[in-house]
C-alpha cells in the first residue's frame, strides 16, 4: 500500500485506481459488492502534513489534561484536608461538651414515675346499689363513690336500738334497788363518809376562793386609786396645755398629745372600776359557793347517819346490777357495730384524685375486703420518681440536688424535681430470695441503688405526671445539696 493511503480494518476497501497526476479516481464496484461513497485522498505530501499537525493538537491537548489534573488533584488534596481538620474540630468541640456534661450529671433511664394509689374496697358483704363516679373521673376527699344496698342493715340497726333501750331499763332497776338497798347497808356509811370527806374539801377549797377573790378586789382598789391620780395628772397638764393653745404659745400636736393622755387616763380609771365591779361579782359568787359546800357537808353528814343501819341482799342486789351493766354495754356494742356496718354501705373518696380500675357494677355482690376502685393522686407533691442508679455514680448523688425529668409520653418537655432520698440498700438486698455468694462463684455484678425524686411544686399544673410512666432522669451533680448524707430517709 502507498503512503498516505487509508486502511480500514473492519470492511475491506475495493481497488483504487490512479491518473497520472496521483488523484484516486472512483473505484469499480463488482454487482455483489455494497455501494460505499467514494473518499477522495489528497495526495501524499498534504496527508502527511494533516496527521502530524493532528498529532500535534492531540500532544498539546494531552499536556493541557495532563496539566488541569494536576492543578485538580492539589485541590481535591487541600479540600480533603480542610474538611478532615474542621470534622475534627467539630468532634472535638462536641466531644468537650459531651465530657462536660458527664462530669457534671447522671444520668439512668431505668426509672418510672411512682404514687400514693389508694385502693378502695368493701368494708362489708352487700350488693352494689349506685356507682356515682365513672372511670377517670376527679373527685374529692369524702366524696360519695359507690352506695351498697341497707335494708338489712337498717332492721339490724332498729332491733340493736330496742334491745338496747331494754338493757337500760333493766340496768334502771337493779340500780334502784342497789340504792333502796344501800340506805340500810354499812357500805353506804363508807359513801357517805367519803363524800362528807369530799364536802369538807370542797368548803377549803370555796374558802379559798374567797379569800382570792378578796385579795383580788384590794388589787383592783389600788389601781383604781393609781389611775385617779394618773387622771388627775393628766387633766391638769390638759388644762394646762389647752391656755398655752389658746394663746399661740404651743402646736397643735402637742395640745392633742396631751388631750390624747387625759382620755387615755380616764379610759384606764374606767377599766380599774370595772375590774373592781367584777372582782365583788367574783367575791360574791365564791361566797356563794362557800354557802352551798357547807350544805353539802350539813347533808353529807345526815347521809352518814341514815346510812348506819344494815340492809340485807346487798350482795346479789350488787350482782344483778352488774349483769344490768354487761348486758347494756354488750347491746350498746352491738347497736355501734350495726350503725358502723350501716355507713359501710356509703363508700368514701380517701383522698383527691382521680377515678382508676372502677370494677364495680350495680346488682354485684361484693364481699369484705373486695376492690371496687382505686383513686390516683396527680398532684405534684402525690407522685414522685422511683429511679436506679448505678452504684459508681453514688458518690456523686446527694440529697437536695436539682434534677431534670424527661417523660417518654411527653416527648420535648422538662419536669423539675430533686433528690429526695438515696435507699440504704441496694435493689437486690430487698429481693425476695438474694443473691448467695457463699459458693465460691462470685460474679461481680454493678449493683442498682434506687432512689427517689420528688417533682417541685407547680412543676405540672395540668397533672400530666402519672403513675407508672417511664422516665429518664438527669441529675446535676453541681447543684448545691441540703444534706450529703447517703444514709438519709428514703
Amino acid at each position: 500500500m502507498k503512503q498516505g493511503e487509508s486502511t480500514n480494518l473492519s470492511t475491506p476497501e475495493p481497488p483504487v485506481t490512479y491518473n497520472g497526476n496521483g488523484a484516486t479516481l472512483k473505484p469499480t464496484l463488482k454487482p455483489n459488492e455494497q455501494k460505499t461513497e467514494p473518499v477522495i485522498e489528497e495526495d501524499t505530501a498534504t496527508s502527511n502534513n494533516t496527521v502530524v499537525e493532528q498529532q500535534e493538537n492531540i500532544d498539546e491537548d494531552e499536556a493541557v489534561d495532563e496539566n488541569k489534573q494536576h492543578k485538580s488533584g492539589k485541590h481535591r488534596k487541600w479540600i480533603l484536608l480542610l474538611g478532615g481538620a474542621i470534622a475534627f474540630a467539630v468532634a472535638g468541640v462536641f466531644g468537650l461538651r459531651w465530657w462536660q456534661f458527664e462530669s457534671t450529671h447522671v444520668t439512668t433511664d431505668n426509672a418510672q414515675i411512682d404514687g400514693h394509689l389508694s385502693p378502695v374496697s368493701a368494708r362489708i358483704s352487700a350488693t352494689v346499689q349506685q356507682v356515682l363516679v365513672k372511670e377517670g373521673e376527679r373527685v374529692k376527699l369524702g366524696q360519695p363513690l359507690v352506695v351498697l344496698e341497707n335494708q338489712d342493715l337498717n332492721l339490724q340497726a332498729h332491733q340493736a336500738e330496742a334491745n338496747l333501750a331494754n338493757a337500760k331499763a333493766q340496768l334502771q332497776k337493779a340500780a334502784d334497788t342497789v340504792s333502796v338497798t344501800r340506805q340500810t347497808n354499812p357500805t353506804q356509811v363508807q359513801q357517805a363518809q367519803a363524800k362528807l370527806a369530799a364536802s369538807v374539801s370542797a368548803v377549803k377549797a370555796a374558802q379559798a376562793n374567797v379569800n382570792q377573790a378578796q385579795a383580788k378586789i384590794e388589787t383592783n382598789q389600788a389601781n383604781v386609786a393609781q389611775a385617779q391620780t394618773e387622771v388627775n395628772k393628766t387633766q391638769a397638764d390638759f388644762r394646762r396645755y389647752q391656755a398655752l393653745y389658746r394663746e399661740g404659745a404651743i402646736s397643735a400636736q402637742q395640745f392633742d398629745t396631751a388631750q390624747a393622755g387625759y382620755k387615755n387616763a380616764e379610759a384606764g380609771l374606767v377599766a380599774a372600776q370595772k375590774s373592781v365591779a367584777q372582782t365583788q361579782a367574783e367575791f360574791l359568787n365564791a361566797q356563794a359557793q362557800l354557802q352551798t359546800a357547807q350544805a353539802q357537808v350539813e347533808q353529807a353528814k345526815g347521809q352518814v347517819q341514815e346510812t348506819q343501819i344494815s340492809g340485807q341482799n346487798l350482795t346479789v342486789q350488787k350482782d344483778d346490777l352488774q349483769a344490768a351493766q354487761a348486758q347494756m354495754r354488750q347491746t350498746d356494742a352491738t347497736l355501734a357495730l350495726a350503725r358502723q356496718q350501716l355507713e359501710y354501705t356509703r363508700i368514701y373518696a380517701p383522698v383527691t384524685g382521680y377515678i382508676g380500675r372502677l370494677t364495680a357494677q350495680v346488682g354485684q355482690k361484693v364481699q369484705i375486703a373486695q376492690p371496687l376502685l382505686s383513686v390516683v393522686p396527680l398532684q405534684t407533691d402525690e407522685v414522685y420518681v422511683e429511679a436506679n442508679l448505678k452504684e459508681t455514680a453514688l458518690g456523686r448523688v446527694h440529697i437536695g440536688q436539682k434534677a431534670d425529668v424527661e417523660v417518654d409520653a411527653y416527648p420535648g418537655e422538662t419536669f423539675h424535681a430533686h433528690v429526695a432520698g438515696i435507699s440504704p440498700a441496694t435493689g437486690s438486698s430487698f429481693a425476695l430470695i438474694p443473691p448467695d455468694n457463699a459458693t465460691g462463684n462470685f460474679n461481680k455484678v454493678v449493683q442498682w441503688v434506687p432512689i427517689r425524686l420528688v417533682f417541685d411544686s407547680n412543676t405540672d399544673p395540668e397533672h400530666k405526671l402519672r403513675p407508672g410512666l417511664n422516665v429518664t432522669v438527669i441529675v446535676d451533680t453541681t447543684s448545691v445539696a441540703k444534706n450529703r448524707s447517703t444514709n438519709a430517709r428514703y
